[in-house]
């Protein structure tokens, strides 16, 4: 029950972008930026730091594969980008503490990392055109600013659901 509810959980954050891009990202006042919802790669940096390492590489393999499926031209982009930025925060929160000020901010770096990687993957094969300085005021700084407001408005409870999960697969594997 715990790993369906797992799933599902991913995967109605992986809709809610969607929608997000469909009935917020299009108001009047939001129109000039281009602000690219990153909540499926906060839910998995918060489910590497506090359920496991593999399940989080593992949820970002797949969730990578559905975004080059069902947003990109560039199939494998995501599917690599996902699992290889969560093993790059897991690699970090050794050294760093496990609290959620800490988590939520290296969450936020994740999407920044995730946001230049697109960006540069995008130039190289020139799907994009968009010289960088645009690339900041219009794309990273909006994007940035709403995984803010997400991890401000969720990160506590995907802390408590996680490390509640974390606890009854110990306790299933005893």
């Amino acid at each position: 029950m715990n790993r369906f509810f797992l799933s599902f959980l991913v995967f109605l954050v992986f809709v809610s972008e969607s929608l997000f891009v469909n009935f917020i990202a299009v108001q009047p006042l939001l129109r000039q930026w281009v602000i690219s919802p990153r909540f499926v790669m906060i839910v998995l940096i918060f489910m590497t730091v506090y359920l496991s390492r593999k399940q989080g590489m593992m949820y970002g393999a797949i969730f990578g594969m559905l975004y080059d499926v069902a947003f990109t031209d560039v199939l494998g982009v995501y599917m690599f980008s996902l699992p290889a930025i969560c093993y790059f925060i897991s690699q970090i929160m050794k050294v760093l503490q496990n609290n959620v000020i800490v988590v939520s901010l290296a969450a936020v770096l994740g999407v920044a990392i995730l946001e230049f990687y697109i960006y540069g993957i995008n130039l190289l094969v020139h799907v994009t055109t968009m010289p960088l300085n645009e690339f900041l005021t219009l794309r990273l700084y909006p994007t940035l600013v709403l995984s803010i407001i997400f991890c401000l408005l969720f990160s506590y409870l995907l802390k408590k659901r996680f490390q509640k999960l974390s606890l009854q697969y110990t306790d299933d594997r005893l």
